[in-house]
């Protein structure tokens, strides 16, 4: 059965290419909000879902900070798991909420790359649907060998075999 589990999976080569493309996403996503958080926070306060304008500002500098250091490991390959685990969540997160906006005829700006001329729509929420299978197949997927993470577990099984 294990056998021809292994023809279904994805090549590795694509699923280090999936992991790196995805951090460089939320990389470049981080970026526009670390530089201006009170835009990002008056796209967050329009979205209409929660009541605390300070809860939202601490969001608004916080969540830029989850997505790079997101990006940063996910491009290094550094707890891929874990990353991808977060990062799929993140991506659910963000879908419910363009996805309720939209429902309620909100005509927003987005606040996905920290650009204040991207209204939520169509185009948006294939996008982010797309980054969200994304990092659903770098989380099923088996660690690729050019990460970070699979080099340093070989170097120390290496050095653990090696003779002292």
């Amino acid at each position: 059965m294990s056998d021809s589990l292994s023809h279904k999976r994805l090549p590795i080569q694509l699923i280090c290419l999936v992991r790196f493309a995805l951090g460089f996403v939320f990389l470049y996503a981080s970026v526009g909000k670390i530089l201006d958080p009170k835009a990002f926070a008056e796209n967050l306060i329009a979205y209409r879902i929660f009541s605390s304008a300070q809860f939202l500002k601490y969001v608004a500098v916080t969540l830029p900070w989850i997505e790079w250091f997101c990006g940063i490991l996910l491009v290094l390959g550094v707890f891929v798991r874990s990353v991808s685990a977060l990062t799929t969540v993140l991506l659910f997160v963000f879908l419910a909420g363009m996805s309720s906006a939209l429902w309620r005829g909100l005509e927003i700006h987005c606040g996905c790359f920290g650009s204040p001329q991207e209204t939520i729509g169509g185009v948006s929420l294939l996008r982010d649907g797309f980054f969200f299978l994304m990092s659903l197949v770098v989380l099923v997927s088996p660690v690729d060998p050019y990460s970070l993470q699979t080099f340093l577990g070989n170097r120390r099984t290496h050095l653990a075999d090696s003779p002292n």
